[in-house]
């Protein structure tokens, strides 16, 4: 491993120097805080990462030296995020916070000589007043793909509400978005644009010092762009401009973080396991266990055996000066390997372990080879689930249909499937299917006449003695009765009825009637005569009608000089209707010719107006 090829950051770790009261490299808990070494925040030895997709990770490729507020424009490829803006700050021009904040970013910085400074609100601004940065990244992320960023979040210790912060990430699909907002100074967090997710956030705190924050988050989109700064939640000291400061940005996949080993050879099993890293000149070297030194271990190689080593997970710090790496870890477990299985088979099938099977139900331990010569127990709790069996039978009426597991009948038999039970198992269903004739229903008199205005009683005849349940049906399917026998069913045209009996078993048997309806009785007489001469003969001028008539909507008598001499209206059909009694105001009318006209309604809807004359004689 070249060191010259790696992203190093500023030593924070510093093999047996003491920082914070915890020395990082002796298995000590100096400042008691209960961890040690690599364990304690104050112990920091940054990751390996051959890359990072945040271009300019620690803001140290620039085009000017900040001399003022809002300068990120020197700082290559980062954007301000937001219309509040973040300030530049860098040791060459010895500008190290914003012109209105009595305070500066804590020194040295975790990377290089610069970082960026933000706000959490404001108290001319308002709770929403959040600062941002913002950049493309180098690469798309991969949707699915574990990610980590590692970062540096600096605190100052004189600015009251600067001492704990919510740090946040956001991500967008689309470099347009940034930056997002548009002119507005209190539109808060990205999310708030709805092109933006949190993809991450964390409490933070500190006085006076950077402190380094890891988290790992998947990519649920293909984020093209990342933003930091505060968190979407109000920050309680937003009044008193809560001032941070960012450095050295580093974001990868997890899996690329820490120096790979160079090589791993032998087996613990043989006592001669070795982790090696490459040794180059000026490198130092701290073998750690669990993150806690093991004293004496500073070679580039580290032995591992039965006799003096026990499980954990064992890395390398790789220290050059001031810089300082940690290797990726290796997990050491002391043999035998114990792996736990618990499954489910099912009666007749068997679980197979390296060529041992087992069949019932109960606990196992199964000793195997490992791959590194090891023995390998497996720890085996099986279930063995029964198979069922189940005895369905049904019947179905000739003619018709049943449908069962997917499949359809209409023949009696025996029938057999197997379908998976609750279980996953198989379930073993015979299914018998036994035809059931429909009765012979009943006897319809078939076609019936009546005249318009009739009423009929229908009775069948001959019914079926297993017959159990009757139901009439008209022309649209709608029921019109439950019992056997309609009576006074009077229909307006002529129409079909269906009559339904269902016997014991279910099985039915449709019968139909047909009605006649004759309307050719839909007429009125009106005589052309009358003699009101009160011999209770003729005495009346009225109209004859049949049972047809619904109603005669109006009945008017005009004298030959067109005075009309009598009208009735809204005459209902069934009415005993008495007519004109030949009188006007009450005295007899003269003898002559007088006109008439009616207007009726009949019941099954038709109407018909009839004029003419009639005769007043004495």
């Amino acid at each position: 491993m070249k060191l010259n090829r790696i992203l190093l950051i500023y030593l924070i770790f510093c093999t047996g120097i003491l920082y914070g009261q915890e020395i990082c490299d002796n298995g000590i808990d100096d400042n008691g805080n209960g961890l040690i070494d690599l364990n304690d925040d104050e112990c920091i030895c940054d990751a390996f990462i051959q890359s990072s997709l945040i271009p300019n990770p620690s803001f140290e490729e620039m085009v000017c030296c900040p001399t003022e507020n809002a300068m990120l424009n020197c700082a290559n490829n980062w954007i301000q995020a937001s219309e509040p803006t973040t300030d530049y700050v860098h040791t060459c021009g010895n500008f190290l916070s914003n012109a209105g904040i009595d305070g500066d970013a804590p020194l040295p910085f975790p990377d290089g000589e610069g970082g960026v400074g933000f706000r959490d609100g404001h108290d001319n601004g308002g709770q929403n007043y959040k600062e941002y940065v913002g950049a493309c990244l180098t690469e798309t992320m991969i949707i699915g793909t574990t990610y980590r960023i590692d970062f540096f979040v600096g605190f100052m210790d004189n600015i009251p509400g600067s001492g704990e912060l919510e740090i946040a990430i956001f991500g967008s699909v689309d470099c347009g978005n940034l930056p997002f907002g548009g002119n507005s100074t209190t539109i808060g967090c990205p999310v708030n644009t709805g092109t933006y997710s949190q993809l991450a956030i964390q409490d933070v705190s500190g006085s006076n010092e950077w402190v380094n924050v890891v988290v790992e988050f998947v990519a649920d989109k293909a984020y093209e762009v990342l933003i930091l700064g505060p968190g979407c939640a109000t920050n309680p000291n937003f009044a008193q401009q809560p001032y941070f400061f960012l450095d050295r940005l580093a974001l990868e996949e997890a899996e690329k973080f820490g120096v790979p080993f160079d090589d791993i050879s032998g087996n613990i099993c043989q006592n001669d396991l070795v982790l090696s890293i490459d040794d180059q000149p000026g490198n130092t070297y701290q073998w750690f266990k669990d993150g806690i030194a093991i004293v004496g271990e500073t070679g580039s190689s580290l032995s591992l055996s039965l006799l003096n080593d026990t499980d954990g997970k064992y890395l390398v710090a790789i220290s050059n000066g001031g810089l300082c790496e940690l290797s990726k870890e290796y997990e050491l477990k002391i043999p035998p390997y114990y792996s736990t299985v618990s499954t489910n088979i099912c009666e007749n099938e068997s679980f197979d372990i390296e060529g041992n099977l087992f069949t019932e139900s109960g606990y196992y331990e199964q000793t195997i080879p490992a791959s590194d010569g090891c023995d390998s127990i497996v720890q085996l709790t099986l279930e063995v689930n029964a198979n069922s069996f189940a005895f369905i039978s049904d019947t179905f009426c000739t003619g018709d249909s049943v449908r069962y597991y997917g499949s359809t009948f209409m023949e009696a038999g025996i029938y057999d499937f197997t379908i998976p039970n609750s279980a996953g198992c198989d379930s073993i269903i015979q299914l018998e299917l036994n035809e059931v004739t429909p009765s012979q229903g009943a006897e319809l008199e078939s076609p019936m006449e009546i005249f318009l205005g009739e009423q009929i009683d229908i009775i069948p005849a001959n019914l079926s003695l297993d017959v159990q349940d009757f139901f009439w049906y008209n022309n649209s399917d709608s029921i019109i009765s439950e019992a056997i026998n309609i009576y006074e069913y009077r229909p307006f045209q002529s129409t079909s009825l269906f009559l339904e009996t269902v016997n014991e078993q279910g099985c039915s048997t449709i019968d139909s009637l047909e009605i006649i309806v004759d309307n050719s009785n839909i007429n009125i007489l009106v005589p052309t005569a009358f003699s009101p001469d009160g011999n209770g003969i003729n005495d009346f001028f009225r109209f004859f009608s049949t049972i047809a008539l619904e109603q005669v909507e109006i009945f008017v008598v005009y004298d030959r000089w067109g005075n009309k001499v009598y009208e009735e209206r809204n005459i209902p059909g069934s009415t005993n209707f008495q007519g004109w009694d030949g009188t006007y105001k009450l005295e007899p009318s003269e003898i002559g010719v007088y006109c008439f006209y009616l207007t009726a309604t009949f019941i099954d809807g038709s109407t018909e107006m009839i004029s003419g004359n009639v005769t007043l004689i004495r």
